[in-house]
């Protein structure tokens, strides 16, 4: 249910967002055409192009072109050069990492010409991040590495040069990154404490700060395990975060510490600040950090031992999952749609002055179309896929956990059967011994007849003795399970004795080994199967398969 009301909300949610965005950008769109040649103009095509490349619009490509032709007629040279980094960045994003480096190159050189520091630093920026895409791609391929190392280190110099602490900032927790892909884990460590200096030297505690610590405390998690030291920065992490009210971003610090904990075996800190991640990850109806939020609760909870919290949380996740891929399937049909309507109203207005450019945006749109079906198509395979994948380990997991589960409890019931043996085997000597008392007694003076009698009495109590009955008890309700449970609900409260001889009868247990356990005669052991027929209303053959087949 709960699951059910979250994914109801964050399809609400969804919806609100998009209708908000749509409002915006037709705003945008709005002014740029009523605007008349001018700088202005050139400004607003270069807003509509960050409002498209922020919210992952295939529109950027169009307004990237709309805006190389503003700037190109009414603006500077450095909004020409911000309109190339624009469209660098938008392949970079494409994954056509070449054509977006040499795009890339465009800017540098517009920079350059104009002397322009922190747009050089900007430009290298993005050009360090486009090879440590290509790294990642590449599994961290040394050579495309340090490539980005080496583009982000000139970044460095330009923001240096521009004193745009903002920018060195969030250089060097770019460097940090890349460090960290080439495991030189000391250097990443070091640009990340070189950033947290130049902050707080210049007074600084925003946002990139908090990262700064973020990413810091992750090398002391995952590389130099010390997790004192990581639960430390991502104390001042979370203190940036609650001070600028980043709500969202406490998620990540929440998680890490959770994360932490378990790795020291705090459990009941991990479990606490696990849920802490969720309360966030929910509240922002952020469903991928709900994900990464329930995973570190998963993890808590199955390191201490809750077995069966850590896999409710684990079939959430699961279903949080399969949840996404719909929704993020929705959402390319719905913008599939927007597209189409927009397109179609904007050549119908078209077509009143250029009847050739209706040919053109009825293909575009069709394009569109078979895209977003390529798409859509791709996405079910990919989810098939994944999803038989799934199913062929839970069914590995389900199998060898049943396979464990039936080899405990047959370990567990030849030890009750044992220990049970083992009782029976010690009252039978002890039932010898009292016998061979009885004679003594009765063939020697009157001190040794009390002697004797203290013996027997010793002898009953011991047979009769409660505390290997209660441990019986615990460890034949820990085997058949529920068992007592039901029979009683069905046939009313049974006596302590009637509780034993069940509980052995339903060990399978043959009447002279009840006898022995038990320590009365053959008869009282009639007499005792009687009186439970009597009260379960059985027939005289039926009682102990009854009880066997009974549960």
């Amino acid at each position: 249910m709960k699951f059910r009301i979250w994914l109801l909300l964050l399809l609400l949610n969804h919806g609100l967002l998009f209708a908000q965005n749509q409002s915006k950008i037709d705003s945008l769109k709005s002014a740029f055409r009523s605007q008349l040649p001018s700088l202005e103009k050139a400004q607003l095509s270069l807003d509509i192009v960050k409002f498209y490349s922020r919210n992952n619009s295939d529109s950027t490509a169009k307004y990237l072109e709309v805006s190389k032709n503003a700037v190109t007629k009414y603006g500077t040279k450095s909004m020409q050069a911000r309109n190339r980094l624009n469209f660098a960045n938008y392949l970079q994003n494409r994954g056509d990492f070449d054509q977006s480096i040499k795009v890339n190159q465009e800017a540098i050189d517009l920079y350059e010409r104009i002397k322009n520091d922190q747009g050089l630093g900007s430009a290298y920026n993005t050009l360090g991040l486009t090879f440590k895409k290509i790294g990642r791609d590449k599994k961290g391929l040394k050579s495309v590495l340090d490539k980005a190392l080496q583009y982000s280190l000139l970044s460095k110099e330009y923001y240096q040069k521009a004193n745009d602490t903002n920018g060195l900032l969030s250089i060097y927790s770019n460097l940090g990154i890349i460090y960290r892909s080439l495991h030189r884990f000391p250097e990443a460590e070091k640009s990340y404490l070189d950033g947290l200096a130049i902050a707080e030297k210049a007074g600084i505690d925003s946002y990139v700060v908090g990262v700064l610590y973020a990413n810091l405390s992750q090398i002391y998690l995952d590389n130099y395990q010390q997790y004192d030291k990581a639960i430390g920065y991502l104390g001042k992490a979370l203190a940036i975060y609650q001070k600028h009210e980043i709500y969202n971003s406490q998620e990540h610090v929440f998680r890490n510490l959770a994360i932490n904990y378990t790795k020291k075996g705090d459990f009941v800190k991990a479990n606490f600040y696990a849920e802490k991640a969720v309360e966030i990850a929910e509240k922002g109806k952020d469903p991928h950090r709900m994900v990464n939020a329930y995973t570190a609760l998963f993890e808590a909870q199955h390191q201490a031992g809750n077995n069966k919290e850590a896999y409710d949380n684990l079939y959430f996740v699961r279903n949080l999952e399969d949840s996404i891929m719909s929704i993020e399937k929705t959402a390319i049909i719905a913008e599939a749609d927007a597209k189409f309507e927009s397109l179609k109203n904007e050549a119908k207005i078209q077509v009143l002055s250029k009847t050739n450019e209706l040919n053109k945006w009825r293909i575009v749109v069709l394009l569109l179309f078979l895209m977003a079906l390529g798409i859509l198509y791709y996405s079910i395979h990919q989810k098939r896929g994944r999803d038989k994948l799934v199913f062929e380990n839970e069914k590995k997991i389900e199998k060898e956990k049943l396979r464990f589960s039936e080899k405990e409890l047959d370990i567990k019931k030849k030890e009750l059967t044992a220990k049970v043996l083992q009782l029976a085997h010690k009252n039978e000597f002890l039932n010898s011994l009292k016998g061979e008392m009885e004679h003594l007694k009765n063939n020697v003076d009157d001190s040794v007849n009390k002697t004797s009698n203290r013996v027997s009495r010793m002898i009953n109590r011991d047979i009769e003795g409660d505390t290997q009955w209660n441990q019986f008890s615990q460890e034949f309700s820990g085997i058949h399970q529920d068992f007592l449970t039901a029979l009683t609900t069905k046939f009313g409260s049974f006596t302590k004795s009637e509780i034993r001889l069940i509980s052995l009868l339903k060990m399978n247990m043959n009447s002279k080994e009840i006898t022995s356990i038990l320590g009365i005669s053959d008869d009282g052991i009639r007499k005792a199967r009687y009186r439970l027929r009597k009260k379960m209303n059985l027939e005289e053959s039926e009682l102990q398969s009854f009880l066997l087949g009974f549960s």
